[in-house]
Order: C-alpha cells, then sequence, then structure tokens
C-alpha cells in the first residue's frame, strides 16, 4: 500500500502526516527515504513517536492539529491512518487542499481487524451485544475472498465527497488484505486499544475481557483474523483547471 502511494504521487518527497499517533505508518513511510512532518495532538502519543522514529533524522514532530498548524504549507502528500475522521468535517476538504502543492496527493487509510472464522466471530458478537458494544468487526461479507490483495471498491466516504469537488480529481479506492494469527492477549489488546470497549466503565470492560477470554480458551486456537485495509486516494487540480463535475 505505502509504495502505490508513493507511485501515485511520484515525485513523493515532503508529507505531511494527521494524526500520526505512535508510528505505525510513519516509520514505513519513513525507512522509504520520504522526509515527513507528523501532526499529532496528544502530546503522550507525539511522545511515543519520537522514540518509535528517533532513528529517522527525515522525521519531525508537531503537537498539533491539523485545524490550528500555521506553517508554510506546500507538501507533496498529505496521509492520514485512521485519524481523518476526527478533522473537522466542515473545514477537512479545504485544509487538505491547502496543504498539498499543485497535483499533490491526498492518501486516507484505515484498518478493519475482522475475526475470520464463522463460530469464533458468532460467539464473540454476542457478547459484545450483551455489553451493548459494536466492535464493528465481526461478519464482513467478503472477509473469505482470497483473490487478488488489492481490488476496486465502491466510491463510498470519503470519495463520496470530492466527487463534486472541482479541486480533486483521480479519485481511487484500493482494499488490501492480510491473515494473521493473534494469540489471545494480542486479541485483547486489540480489543482494550477501540474505542467501542474504551467506553465501557473499566469493571465492565474487564468482564467482558473476561467473557471473551473464556471463549478462546475453550476453543483453543489462535484467532484467524483478515485485516482489511481500505485506501483512498486523491489528487489536487490547479486553481485555473477547466475539470467539470460531469468528467
Amino acid at each position: 500500500m505505502i509504495d502505490d502511494i508513493l507511485a501515485y504521487g511520484d515525485p513523493t518527497n515532503e508529507i505531511l502526516e494527521v494524526g500520526a499517533g505512535t508510528g505505525k505508518a510513519t516509520v514505513s513511510f519513513a525507512a522509504r527515504g520520504v522526509s515527513l512532518t507528523c501532526l499529532e495532538p496528544d502530546p503522550r502519543m507525539a511522545a511515543r513517536l519520537g522514540q518509535e522514529c528517533a532513528s529517522f533524522p527525515n522525521v519531525s514532530i508537531e503537537v498539533s492539529q491539523l485545524e490550528t498548524y500555521s506553517r508554510p504549507l506546500a507538501f507533496d502528500a498529505l496521509i492520514a491512518g485512521q485519524s481523518w475522521h476526527w478533522v473537522d468535517r466542515l473545514r477537512r476538504w479545504d485544509l487538505a487542499y491547502e496543504a498539498v502543492r499543485e497535483g499533490g496527493t491526498i492518501a486516507l487509510f484505515w484498518n478493519a481487524y475482522v475475526v475470520a472464522d464463522d463460530s469464533t466471530s458468532a460467539e464473540l458478537k454476542k457478547i459484545d451485544e450483551r455489553y451493548s458494544v459494536d466492535f464493528g468487526n465481526y461478519g464482513v461479507t467478503d472477509h473469505h475472498d482470497d483473490g487478488s490483495d488489492e481490488i476496486e471498491l465502491e466510491e463510498g466516504w470519503p470519495a463520496f465527497d470530492l466527487v463534486t469537488d472541482s479541486r480533486f480529481e483521480d479519485l481511487v479506492s484500493r482494499r488490501y488484505r492480510r491473515h494473521l494469527n493473534y494469540d489471545i492477549d494480542t486479541f485483547i489488546d486489540l480489543l482494550a486499544s477501540t474505542s467501542s470497549y474504551r467506553l465501557l466503565e473499566e469493571a465492565e470492560r474487564e468482564r467482558l475481557f473476561e467473557e471473551v477470554r473464556a471463549v478462546l480458551l475453550h476453543r483453543g486456537d489462535p484467532v484467524a483474523m483478515t485485516i482489511v485495509t481500505d485506501l483512498f486516494l486523491g489528487r489536487t487540480v490547479s486553481p485555473t483547471s477547466d475539470r467539470s463535475d460531469n468528467e
């Protein structure tokens, strides 16, 4: 996916990352030699990001939101991994357009962690329902598709926002899949990092996790997971472009 992003925007040398978090995407981009300016509003996550990227002099970190970032903006690309929905919905596309040079790239991507085994998925979903939690990653209809790791998606969000916005063109949506086995502790760590569970009271959350652990211990196998990554790409056009909404 990262190679596809860099190839789509060739040349891509200067990247602005919005909501960099602890650097899971940052490190992979930095390892390819591009320069990144990383915006992360949470000081604790920014500190961890600094540790993860300490060996990359091509990474700089700003404790800031995109909405309040005021340095000069003329990047080759703006990227956001699982963070774009946090940007002010009334301003996000204006800010994206202002952030990159003419012909610059907008690359947004996010993951879904899907329990691949139907019977395991059904048992865990019942637990979530009892606690009024929606993990959202049970029963994804195409998780058994073992074809190409990259497929074209139907247009949806965020492409839907831009189909009539003449400032962006070459809109592309792609999907990638990986298959991994999680041990029980890793799977529960995943749940613990997910907002649906973090919103629960601590005691209630721990009871839910104990029920999940009991189900997985009874099954006795690692949790088969399909990691689905969706990517949206767009390109900015010149303010004088004659692109029409009918193109």
